[in-house]
């Protein structure tokens, strides 16, 4: 969560509170990382501490508990153990007595530099607190997004343009703004993240359903046939593209079917199929004074790999279709992608195939797309679990467009500028 210094309000410390205390911080979306503009530091964390002053922590049956205990021994160790680490570093601003029965673990507040001291998360009540200058939120953003991870985020400000420039910026499932991070509500708030924090559908979101239909395999499952390019000449060729122009272009799917005219069958389909794809942003139902809105988004760069030139275009036509870029690898690739480079689509075509090796070395692919369920298909899964970093996955059906984007909910609080409605929109 961001909070800047327009934002020192008694209900952004009650939602800092609420998204890192409640359910003792045992919660996927819990507040972790707090950024703090460094004017309204000292005076947002006095008023945190005096809210943390009220919390009663004990019995979950009892309603009046606001933090209960952990889930068992070996989480209150655990986390107890990390607290205890960061006390004996100088590093806990803010601790409160747990009772001394039960798997209780005190709620914690600890000062770090910033989201990248964090090693890993933990898994309870311990907020992480950094400060920032506004001059930096960008770099902050980057920060965050560098992590890999990107469930839930949080934003506390008075400026409509600052929650422009940060929406715009980061990458993450699920961004609350003025509010708090938890308690998504399926139907207003569809839940999934992306990165390390999941591969989609969200959760009560539009896709979700389909995923559990059963679908037809490719009928083509060998693996391709060529000459495995090289590492290098693969990383050129993805490091060369550059989908911005493109994804925001409204005539994606005339610019593809006009430079695919001529084609049938898969790749005739897979077009239309994309055209059906409804990437509209979409205002969801919520309660007065709430707004929810979800939104898709390209997924990145998709390396197709057919495993025949037909499904390689029929791929890439999906991928390019929805906003990516797309590197296209089988035999006869370079001079298909020909008449799409010329009508401007970030595309690139190689001769051959790619081996297990090379993909798990790769950088800059955000998905592969290799058709089919069969031993080539389970060494590409194999060789991309591997990786490091964010999941990559692996789409073997043949046409489902809906693989190739991300879907990303905004949830904003409009009554958050205590009745004035003129705040809201101030600019910076």
């Amino acid at each position: 969560m961001i909070v800047d210094s327009t934002a020192l309000t008694e209900q952004a410390v009650r939602d800092i509170l609420i998204s890192s205390f409640q359910s003792a911080g045992q919660r996927c979306s819990a507040l972790r990382m707090l950024y703090v503009q460094e004017e309204a530091r000292d005076r947002l964390l006095n008023m945190l501490y005096g809210a943390m002053d009220a919390l009663t922590i004990g019995d979950p049956w009892n309603t009046d508990t606001d933090v209960s205990p952990v889930i068992d021994t070996d989480a209150q160790t655990e986390i107890s153990d990390y607290v205890a680490a960061q006390e004996k570093a100088g590093k806990v601003l803010k601790k409160l007595p747990a009772p001394e029965t039960g798997t209780f673990v005190t709620p914690a507040v600890i000062d770090v530099g910033g989201i990248e001291d964090l090693e890993r998360e933990i898994f309870g009540p311990v907020l992480h607190v950094a400060t920032f200058k506004a001059r930096d939120i960008d770099k902050v953003v980057d920060d965050i997004n560098g992590k890999g991870y990107g469930l839930t985020f949080g934003l506390h400000t008075r400026i409509d343009d600052r929650v422009q420039q940060i929406v715009e910026r980061i990458h993450v499932g699920n961004v609350y703004v003025n509010r708090n991070q938890i308690g998504a509500i399926v139907g207003s708030q569809p839940f999934g993240g992306e990165g390390l924090s999941g591969t989609g559908p969200k959760a009560g979101g539009p896709l979700y359903v389909n995923r559990f239909r059963r679908t037809a395999e490719a009928e083509h499952v060998e693996a391709p046939e060529g000459k495995a390019v090289s590492l290098s000449d693969l990383q050129t060729a993805l490091d060369e593209l550059d989908a911005r122009n493109w994804a925001v272009r409204p005539n994606r799917i005339e610019v593809l079917r006009k430079a695919l005219s001529g084609k049938g069958g898969v790749i005739r389909k897979a077009l239309a199929e994309t055209a059906a794809l409804d990437m509209t942003p979409q205002t969801l139902p919520g309660p007065t004074g709430e707004s929810n809105r979800l939104a898709m988004y390209p997924k990145g760069v998709v390396l197709c790999l057919g495993p025949t030139l037909d499904i390689a275009i029929a791929q890439a036509a999906q991928a390019l279709g929805t906003g990516c870029a797309a590197v296209v690898v089988a035999p006869g690739a370079e001079q298909a992608v020909k008449p799409l480079i010329d009508a401007g689509v970030p595309v690139a075509g190689l001769e051959g195939s790619v081996s297990a090796e090379t993909l798990s070395e790769v950088k800059g692919i955000a998905a592969v797309a290799a058709a089919g369920n069969s031993d080539w298909t389970r060494e590409l899964r194999i060789a991309l679990a591997k990786r490091d970093g964010a999941i990559i996955p692996l789409e073997t059906q043949t046409i489902s467009p809906d693989r190739y984007v991300v879907e990303r909910h905004l949830c904003i609080d409009t009554t958050a500028a205590g009745g004035n409605a003129s705040l809201l929109a101030t600019a910076e």
